[in-house]
């Protein structure tokens, strides 16, 4: 299987400069762990829910009074001028005569305070808020989950590479035995040239395997590394063995499945909950709002521009304290269609709460269904490799004895060898299958 694209820019990134790092030695709880803490998509969710405690501070602020000041200085380049009548200044009836009013520079400054008294849709957003925080929280919650189970699926990736080189390097060192001897029977004419190039064959397809397990093992460790939030090519060793991460079937079913309990299902239910506070909101806009203010000023009029900064002259103040009601009585039809489109998405969101229900029940059976499938086989594999052990044990001694060909050693072995490989494999899908199981049941 080639690795993913992602893994190899990783990889190269790495090898192209990396600093050195101090080798670590972790359990796989506390790989698990540190992952929480380190893991890029669990700090971006970190991330993600302490933008929405702000979020609640920020929306809770608009409650609060809002405080305004300004400071305006104007340059009347050219005053507009306004007709009246030219009796005003003597001249005849009828006629008009035009006037400036206003000075050349002016200097205002203002303060201005509001408070909002009564706003359904302020309230409503407050609840929002706070739907919108656990909303978050289950969302990292979900993703802690998910980094767990490719951490643990890392790990055991990494102790099946090792068991896999051992017992690669176990069956290499037999067989170089088994050739040498032969070769030494061959040599004094005992066996054929055939016996030896059939072990020689095996021995040399098994060190090709060897080669090209330490390459997968050494991927797997950067593939832990880097699901945990570390340098991918950081030295790093595993305390726990495939003995310890290996679980009791009872053991996962001790708590029955609950659909509502699941976090995915609880982050589903948190939507609708918010799809519900946005019928309200828009129901709320039927409503007026009220709100307090007070305008405070002072403005200084003059013609030259240096008196205009001589803090010293009177400046006319002027105080405004007062309410602000505000009621959109008629909008045509688009009130009416916004709130029924809220309730759509309303019953939308109930939809996707049971269709979430559904797939989580499938998922946790299917699950289950393929842990004890593969905690059977496990089992069985297990059986295998024993018989075929036992099996391979007695070819040897015959072939010693000379009642058993070459051949026949060869099958013998290549048996022995499919049975450790297929138990492995075996034992890798199982402790996938757990994690998977574990997940389904997400509580």
């Amino acid at each position: 299987m080639k690795p993913p694209k992602f893994l190899i820019m990783a990889l190269l990134i790495s090898f192209l400069g990396h600093a050195q790092v101090e080798e670590r030695s972790f359990s796989l709880e506390e790989a698990q762990q540190y992952a929480l803490e380190n893991g890029y998509a669990v700090v971006d969710k970190q991330y993600e829910f302490e933008k929405a405690k702000q979020t609640i501070k920020e929306t809770a602020a608009i409650g609060l009074p809002q405080v305004n000041a300004g400071f305006d200085f104007t340059w009347n380049a050219e005053i507009a001028q306004q007709p009246v009548p030219a009796e005003f200044f003597g001249g005849e009836r009828g006629t008009f005569q035009t006037v400036a009013f206003g000075t050349n520079y002016q200097n205002i400054a203002s303060l201005n305070v509001d408070q909002l008294l009564l706003d359904g849709s302020y309230f409503v957003a407050l609840q929002a808020t706070r739907v919108y925080k656990n909303a978050a929280r289950l969302d990292k919650e979900i993703s802690e989950w998910e980094i767990k189970k490719n951490v643990s699926q890392a790990y055991y990736g990494v102790l099946i590479s090792e068991k896999t080189i051992e017992v690669l390097e176990e069956n290499i060192g037999t067989l170089e035995k088994n050739l040498k001897e032969t070769s030494a029977l061959y040599n004094n004419g005992f066996v054929e040239e055939q016996d030896v190039d059939q072990l020689e064959l095996l021995v040399s397809n098994l060190s090709n395997n060897l080669n090209r397990t330490k390459r997968q093992y050494e991927l797997a460790k950067m593939m832990l590394n880097f699901n945990m939030g570390r340098e991918t090519n950081a030295p790093i060793q595993l305390s726990s063995s495939l003995e310890d991460v290996l679980v009791e079937e009872d053991a996962l079913f001790q708590d029955a499945f609950s659909a509502e309990e699941n976090v995915n299902f609880k982050y589903v239910d948190v939507q609708a909950q918010g799809a519900e506070l946005q019928v309200r909101n828009e129901k709320m806009k039927y409503l007026p709002t009220l709100s307090a203010f007070l305008r405070h000023g002072r403005s200084n009029f003059q013609n030259e521009f240096d008196p205009l900064w001589d803090f010293s002259d009177d400046w006319i103040p002027s105080t405004a304290i007062g309410l602000s009601l505000q009621w959109n009585i008629l909008q045509g039809f688009k009130r009416p269609a916004t709130v029924q489109k809220a309730r759509l998405d309303l019953d939308r969101a109930k939809v996707a709460k049971e269709l979430t229900k559904s797939q989580l029940q499938l998922e946790y059976d299917q699950a289950k269904s393929n842990y004890e499938y593969s905690y059977d086989n496990y089992n069985t594999q297990i059986r295998n490799v024993e018989l075929s052990k036992r099996i391979r044990d007695k070819t040897r001694v015959k072939y010693t004895e000379g009642i058993s060909s070459s051949l026949d050693l060869t099958q013998a072995e290549n048996q022995y060898l499919e049975a450790q490989q297929n138990y492995l494999n075996a034992l890798q899908n199982l402790l996938n299958a757990k994690e998977e199981l574990i997940f389904a049941i997400g509580k």
